[in-house]
């Protein structure tokens, strides 16, 4: 029993702690600054100004996320006259629409190092990157907030688990890149291993609960599966985990897999240009520390806990007796259910996503350029990236300094406004991003529990549907501008 608490824990309550997915993608004006190296990003057909562009191993590039579509502190916490903050969960269900979803992502470049040839361009970066999501139903909230009998809430009582899930990934990618110049055309390619950490991956989730209306009896149906890799030998006594040897775990472990990021670049005219990628295609196959659980058939039908042999004792014999009837539920539930650890390989793909983009230049001066810019993003999986349009302008000054403004609106998350900055002094190029300009205004929460003897307080962003974050330091040389065109001799 105590191994299938642990297996509980590890698969549902953990990974909500530690996630709160991410999709994680770059924010919508990366591939808009002709000067940065991590343009490639957006689209490996771009190529950036400088001949040798060299990231500071480990500073080079830095990108957090955190996003989600249903809670908002100055929205969600109502007060009263005695100065107590409850969460008011009518107004979170009347904001979430099919499901709530958290997510968190972020990313390190470890390397980055570019070269430009006459019409060609070679880079190779390397990046750590992890990511975890967690999707509530609305019937859970509505579970919660009204209960689980009631005609007006629930079609034939049953409330509807379906996409209930939990998503979260760790790993490392290696890429070689190369784009061409071809004049109106740009075509570019990056190709990556891919080397996994730890990954939890919800394969299959479509539970039902259902409430008899006259003997209030609950009975579950659907099946639901959870694959994870790297998680079981850290969370259980006795079994090896994965992080015991670092040296193994950095470079030994064998889960490997491939991607590519594929693009082009159309300039129909000398200021307008036309982009196209689709990134993160890619899988990687899982067979370390495998731990795989669920079933095919989640009937079970519960009919209520018997308190009448134990509702009268008093002090330890009370939590006793209650503790052996949980117990005796959870025996049968892992009797019906059959949670069984199953060690196959498995694997999972990336949040592949389409980019498409487009700038037209309106400035063209002594001091420097600006354009207008727009592009569109939407994932390539079931559960990927929402569309997400953002448009803005950038203008740049010389290559010494080159500044963005834009707006961005995403479904599900709402419209923010953003702005990035790359700059340089000498080589040393620093580069900020920014995707909500409101990521800084903070609540901060405090949670209390009903004795009023312990407290927890966190700060949380007011606005969080979409809060993305990049930093990076590069080397950046020979990118001067190149010399205007001759104009005709006259005579």
């Amino acid at each position: 029993m105590k191994t299938f608490k642990l297996q509980a824990v590890l698969l549902i309550i953990f990974p909500c702690f530690i996630g709160l997915n991410a999709y994680a993608q770059l924010s919508g004006q990366v591939g808009e600054f002709s000067n940065l190296p991590q343009s490639v990003y957006a689209n490996p057909a771009l190529q950036p100004a400088g001949k040798l562009n060299f990231g500071i191993p480990a500073l080079s590039g830095f990108y957090a996320e955190h996003s989600n579509n249903w809670f908002r502190p100055m929205r969600d916490l109502s007060g009263d006259s005695g100065g107590n903050t409850t969460i008011d969960g009518a107004t979170i269900l009347n904001n979430i629409d099919k499901e709530a979803v958290t997510m968190a992502a972020s990313s390190i470049e470890l390397l980055h190092a570019g070269v430009k040839f006459g019409k060609h361009y070679v880079h190779f970066r390397a990046a750590e990157r992890a990511r975890m999501g967690v999707a509530i139903p609305r019937d859970v909230f509505v579970l919660g907030v009204y209960g689980n009998v009631g005609h007006s809430e629930f079609s034939d009582n049953t409330a509807n688990f379906d996409g209930l899930r939990v998503n979260g990934i760790h790993y490392r990618e290696y890429v070689l890149g190369y784009s061409i110049d071809l004049g109106k055309w740009q075509a570019g390619i990056a190709a990556k291993y891919l080397y996994g950490m730890e990954c939890i991956k919800t394969e299959e989730s479509s539970l039902e609960l259902r409430t008899d209306p006259t003997t209030y009896t609950m009975s579950t149906n659907g099946s639901f599966r959870v694959n994870t890799s790297g998680v079981y030998g850290s969370f259980t006594p006795g079994a090896t985990s994965i992080h015991q040897n670092m040296g193994n775990y950095i470079a030994g472990l064998n889960n490997n897999g491939f991607g590519a990021d594929i693009g082009t670049v159309y300039k129909p005219t000398e200021k307008l240009s036309i982009n196209l990628a689709f990134n993160d295609l890619g899988f990687i196959t899982w067979r370390e520390d495998v731990a795989n659980y669920g079933t095919d058939d989640a009937s079970f039908a519960f009919n209520g806990v018997d308190l009448t042999e134990f509702i009268f004792t008093t002090g330890s014999g009370f939590n006793d007796a209650l503790d052996e009837e949980v117990e005796q539920l959870l025996s049968e539930l892992e009797d019906v259910y059959g949670f069984e650890r199953t060690e196959e390989s498995f694997t999972t793909t990336l949040d592949g996503y389409a980019r498409l983009g487009a700038s037209y230049q309106v400035v063209d001066g002594k001091l420097g350029r600006g354009k207008l810019w727009s592009n569109a993003m939407y994932g390539l999986n079931q559960y990927g990236l929402p569309l997400r349009i953002s448009g803005g302008y950038n203008q740049s000054f010389w290559n010494i300094f080159e500044a963005s403004m834009h707006i961005t609106t995403q479904q599900g998350a709402g419209t923010f406004f953003g702005g990035g900055i790359v700059m340089r002094g000498g080589p040393l190029q620093l580069w900020c991003m920014v995707e909500n300009m409101r990521m800084a205004s903070l609540t901060r929460v405090t949670i209390t529990d009903s004795d009023q003897q312990k407290k927890a307080s966190i700060l949380y962003p007011e606005n969080s549907g979409d809060l993305r974050f990049h930093f990076g330091l590069n080397l950046i040389f020979g990118d001067k501008e190149k010399e205007a065109k001759s104009k005709p001799m006259h005579r």
